[in-house]
């Protein structure tokens, strides 16, 4: 029972760490796109991550092909998790307000959900719902905006944004079911070589490509998401899926907007207002009460 409440731990401390770099990539990406467009920037990012992934496993041995039971595992989490989501994701926000699209990031935990009851027949813990739904609630306090933006193409990227959180959980669940005998290090691998891959024909759409004049702020922007947000992170996060439910990750992810709200008080000396402290307070404690099932289980 002990080690198995310790491996829960590093689990979520594994999650943790790379929700805290996620949510530092907004700022990141909004610096990265003085060069690059959207698309472009998908492909740069998971092409210097795959080399530097492959770089790794060559200098520490951990180089090894992917089980055949796991091969099809990796590739659909790979065209979800990162192919399909970054590609959603970019084109929802562009057409859709940054209000809008931080509020329906919490529908993820309840799409994981309904993913894990649906298609792989799992038991969601009333505990689970419960913390989900307090999140939710803090998010909506955390980011509603009273200037709204409305309109078609907001609507499309309300939309867009929403089907994500499914191609996230199908990631989450995709991912805890790769076997043992494919390694953390093989599986984000694999994972980045594969995304980037399934990304380049759709570039076509941003024919003819272009880049913007590239300085020290976007070199570093650059180094930022490949080797910590698609390296570190989903390394992380990989590793902490292996230890905890698809549901309770997809819980953390809901701390995104709190960790968000802190780096740019930080880094951006945006002033933090009540109601963004009780939204905070009450995601948090969706977030607590929603994991709080799998210690005690």
């Amino acid at each position: 029972m002990a080690s198995m409440n310790q491996k829960y731990v590093r689990s979520l401390a594994a999650l943790l760490t790379s929700i805290v770099i996620w949510s530092a990539s907004f700022i990141a990406t909004k610096i990265a796109y003085r060069a690059f467009s959207p698309l472009l920037l998908c492909v740069v990012r998971f092409l210097i991550a795959s080399i530097l992934l492959f770089v790794i496993r060559i200098v520490t041995g951990t180089h090894r092909p992917l089980v055949k039971n796991d091969r099809r595992n990796v590739f659909l989490s790979a065209l979800c998790g990162i192919t399909i989501y970054y590609l959603l994701e970019n084109t929802g926000v562009y057409l859709t307000s940054a209000g809008n699209a931080s509020i329906i990031t919490a529908v993820y935990p309840i799409a994981t959900i309904l993913i894990g009851a649906v298609v792989f027949h799992e038991r969601v813990p009333s505990a689970q719902v419960i913390g989900i739904l307090i999140a939710i609630g803090g998010i909506v306090v955390l980011t509603i905006d009273p200037v709204g933006e409305g309109g078609r193409n907001a609507m499309i990227g309300n939309l867009l944004m929403i089907f994500n959180g499914f191609m996230w959980g199908m990631y989450n669940y995709l991912t805890q079911r790769v076997s043992e005998e494919t390694s953390t290090y093989d599986l984000t691998f694999y994972q980045a070589v594969i995304g980037t891959v399934l990304f380049l024909p759709v570039m076509v759409f941003e024919l003819p490509l272009s880049i913007g004049p590239i300085d020290h702020s976007v070199l570093l922007a650059i180094g930022f998401l490949s080797a910590f947000c698609s390296v570190a992170a989903y390394f992380l996060y990989n590793y902490g899926l292996r230890g905890v439910s698809a549901g309770t990750a997809a819980s953390l992810l809901n701390l995104m907007p709190v960790f968000g709200l802190v780096f740019s008080s930080l880094i951006l000396h945006e002033p933090i207002l009540p109601r963004q402290i009780l939204g905070a307070g009450l995601v948090i404690l969706g977030v607590i009460t929603a994991s709080h099932h799998s210690l005690h289980s």
